[in-house]
C-alpha cells in the first residue's frame, strides 16, 4: 500500500519506521531538522514542506495514496491536509487530535481524529493494516473500544483469526503480542491465537462482556 504520513516527530517519526518495511511510505515535515532526520534515518521518500500547502502534497503524490495520516502538533494542519487527502479519493484517514475542543470540526467534515492519550502508533498501525475494523469505531462518540485480553481459553488455542472472528461485526483481532513483548503482531486471518496470547481487540460496546467471555472464559 501507499502511505503518506503527515509529521515526522515522536509519532510520525515511530510510524514511519514501522511500517516502512511493508508499505511505500511519504513522509512530510516541515521543520527543517526533523526533516534531515528522518531523510537520514528512514527508508522512506522524505518531502520538505507544510501538509497545510496542496503543492506540497501533490508532491507527495496524494493522488496516488491508499492511506493517509496526520499527526502534527498543529489541529489545522492535520484537518486541512485530511480534508485534502479525502478530497482526493484516499480510502483511509486518521488524524491526531491535539485540542479536543476541536473534535465537533472534525466531526462535522468527517474526518476520523485520534486522541493522542491513546497509543497513536500502535493504534494507526492497526487501522490501516485492518481497515474493516474501522466499521466498528465511531470516532468521538465512544461506539466501540479497544479492549487487551489474555487467551484463556483453550478452545481457542491454535486456531486462526478467521474462525475466531467467523466474520463477526461485532469485534475485530487488531494485534497480537506473545510472551509480554513489546512489539505487537499485526495479524492476518491466517495468524494463530493461543493460549497465553494478548491480544488487542476493537469490541462494540454492547458486546464486551460476551467477548471477554470469548477469551477469557470468565
Amino acid at each position: 500500500m501507499n502511505g503518506i504520513i503527515v509529521g515526522a516527530g515522536r509519532v510520525g517519526y515511530n510510524l514511519a519506521k514501522k511500517m516502512q518495511t511493508e508499505h511505500d511510505i511519504t513522509v512530510i515535515e516541515k521543520d527543517h531538522d526533523r526533516f534531515v532526520r528522518a531523510s537520514e534515518d528512514l527508508s522512506c521518500y522524505v518531502v520538505h514542506g507544510s501538509a497545510a500547502n496542496t503543492s506540497t502534497l501533490e508532491k507527495a503524490n496524494i493522488q496516488s495514496a491508499d492511506f493517509f495520516v496526520a499527526v502534527t502538533g498543529n489541529d489545522e494542519v492535520n484537518l486541512l491536509s485530511s480534508v485534502y487527502a479525502k478530497e482526493h479519493g484516499v480510502s483511509i484517514i486518521s488524524s491526531k487530535l491535539n485540542n479536543p475542543d476541536h473534535s465537533s470540526i472534525f466531526e462535522k467534515l468527517g474526518i476520523g481524529f485520534i486522541n493522542p492519550e491513546r497509543s497513536v502508533v500502535r493504534f494507526i498501525t492497526r487501522m490501516i493494516i485492518r481497515p474493516s475494523a474501522q466499521s466498528l469505531v465511531t470516532l468521538g462518540k465512544g461506539g466501540a473500544e479497544i479492549l487487551e485480553f489474555t487467551v484463556q481459553n483453550e478452545e481457542l488455542d491454535g486456531k486462526k483469526i478467521s474462525e475466531i472472528e467467523n466474520d463477526s461485526p461485532y469485534f475485530k483481532i487488531v494485534s497480537k503480542f506473545v510472551n509480554d513483548e513489546d512489539d505487537a503482531i499485526i495479524p492476518n486471518p491466517e495468524t494463530i491465537i493461543e493460549v497465553d496470547d494478548s491480544v488487542s481487540v476493537i469490541v462494540k460496546n454492547e458486546y464486551q462482556k460476551q467477548v471477554q467471555h470469548l477469551f477469557t472464559n470468565e
